[in-house]
């Protein structure tokens, strides 16, 4: 009878260890924590202070534009959730690349929700390998791909058509995303860098990365030309500031010229960076 009582209790105790505690973050600007925005009538910011996440709304559910760092990604849900939607029609995660901070909580919206996940081989590659050397404290894990994108690959969500553009320099397979959005009903083209630092090393990514950044500037000004920059880091589209500046009568988000001088930013580090890499070659 004891035995019977030990056994149940070590079941029982067994049973609440494997369960895995939801860690979210506490909710506060020191922490990175912002509101949930509308950007346009189908197009919202979820992301955090530092890393964006975008969630489009289409007719046939929604699709979320990288996921942010793990735990920060976990106030996704309840983020869509003050934005009127509901986090359960997630159908698809993009990811633009394979650093944490952008796959880092694509595993566990991807658990919570069923959604299927898109990335480049290469930075699926990438992730892994990051994945494999994180703490455990700081730890995130890999989601279940189910494609990996592959340059000028389209995908169609109800009346949205998402085009891919393999954009290799801040990665190897740094991924690009373009679509429209739509502001009281007039669509605009939105274009996703898929990487903008120049924080890596060699000189064969930066010859990728200056090739990258004028291919992007040749598609992007093919007409319709790209009015919208969606930058997967809000500062590098000054995002927030924008925000302050959005009334009915007019939406800051829309600005080709914005996204022209952004990439010009883009082609001027990525110029240094290349002469840095000779320089460190020639050594």
């Amino acid at each position: 009878m004891k035995y019977l009582a030990d056994l149940l209790l070590l079941l029982s105790l067994n049973s609440f260890s494997s369960e895995e505690i939801e860690v979210i973050p506490e909710r506060t600007d020191k922490n990175g924590y912002v509101e949930p925005f509308k950007m346009f009538d189908d197009l919202y910011y979820v992301g955090d202070k530092w890393v964006s996440s975008y969630l489009v709304k289409t007719s046939a559910g929604l699709v979320l534009i990288d996921s942010l760092e793990s735990p920060y990604g976990h106030w996704i849900p309840e983020s869509i959730e003050k934005l009127g939607l509901d986090p359960k029609e997630i159908k698809y995660i993009l990811i633009t690349h394979g650093h944490s901070d952008h796959v880092g909580s694509a595993e566990y919206l991807q658990s919570k929700y069923n959604a299927k996940v898109i990335m480049s081989y290469e930075d699926f590659i990438l992730a892994r390998s990051q994945s494999a050397k994180y703490s455990e404290e700081s730890h995130f894990l890999l989601p279940s791909i189910d494609s990996f994108a592959k340059d000028n690959d389209e995908l169609v969500v109800g009346e949205k058509t998402f085009k891919f553009y393999l954009t290799p320099g801040h990665t190897r397979g740094c991924l690009s995303i373009e679509f429209y959005v739509q502001d009281n009903g007039v669509e605009h083209r939105a274009f996703v860098v898929g990487g903008h630092g120049t924080n890596f090393i060699g000189l064969d990514l930066a010859e990728k990365y200056i090739r990258t950044i004028e291919r992007i500037k040749r598609v992007s000004q093919t007409p319709p030309v790209v009015e919208v920059n969606l930058a997967n880091h809000p500062q590098w589209a000054q995002l927030f500031e924008r925000r302050e500046k959005r009334s009915e009568a007019r939406n800051p988000f829309i600005d080709s010229d914005g996204f022209k001088k952004f990439i010009a930013v883009l082609e001027s580090r990525g110029s240094k960076k290349l002469q840095e890499e000779k320089s460190k070659a020639s050594e």
